[in-house]
């Protein structure tokens, strides 16, 4: 019998996730089968120091999943790297661990496969921000349009990549930057993003480290050492 091509894969990092990645996963499983997507998830395991390596491995037996582990942790951009050097599907999606899964905030993405090599997703609303996040949210993008000239309402929510396209670029940044940085090199070769408006869910659990000084610090620190980077590379004219 012929293999049916695997339309998306879909990469998600843990870190620390033994209360929330079973439930997570299962979810995200049933929300792709129910868009009928031909689908497969890559689990990540980030240098977890609790059971969450032992549990995606339960998981990728249970949904013929794939899963992959990392000795120490390497941020987000490092385990989006190494699960997509992993993956099969014409599209890439990184999925948290802690964001729940419906069919209807994949659809979006999923009704533009085919049409556009990036898809970024737009928040319509941010549950769970304290006016510091709402505002570092709404600074964020105005940064990054001055710094690389990327205009995009929404760097750091969920975004689908053709992964031919994603396969071509070369990434400095591990952490939240990693976000802007594959935005900012596949607007350079020529790639074509579109923006989807979605609806965000409310975190299965936990607290976003957003508003953490450290994290801002090192988020702005990741920005900046991109740009230096990518200022002294050629560029073409029209972007």
């Amino acid at each position: 019998m012929k293999a049916v091509p695997v339309a998306l894969s879909v990469v998600v990092p843990a870190f620390n996730e033994e209360v929330l990645l079973a439930g997570a996963i299962r979810d995200l499983r049933h929300s792709l089968d129910e868009l009928r997507l031909a689908a497969e998830i890559i689990i990540v395991n980030d240098g977890s120091r609790d059971r969450t390596g032992e549990i995606a491995d339960t998981l990728a037996r249970e949904f013929a999943g794939v899963v992959a582990h990392h000795q120490a942790n390497q941020g987000i951009g490092g385990a989006f790297r190494t699960g997509a050097a992993r993956a099969t599907g014409e599209y890439l999606m990184l999925w948290p661990a802690d964001m729940p899964a419906t069919a209807l905030s994949l659809a979006p993405y999923a009704d533009h496969f085919g049409r556009a090599d990036v898809i970024v997703g737009v928040r319509r609303q941010r549950l769970g921000y304290n006016p510091l996040m709402r505002f570092n949210s709404w600074l964020y993008p105005q940064i990054v349009a001055g710094l690389f000239g990327l205009r995009l309402r929404d760097v750091n929510w969920i975004h689908a990549y053709r992964r031919t396209w994603f396969l071509r670029i070369t990434l400095t940044q591990r952490g939240i930057p990693m976000l802007t940085e594959v935005l900012v090199r596949l607007r350079d070769l020529g790639a074509l993003i579109v923006e989807v408006e979605v609806d965000m869910k409310a975190r299965l659990g936990g607290v976003s480290s957003a508003s953490r000084p450290r994290v801002m610090w090192r988020t702005l620190t990741g920005l900046i050492s991109l740009w230096r980077i990518w200022r002294r590379e050629p560029h073409p004219r029209n972007p």
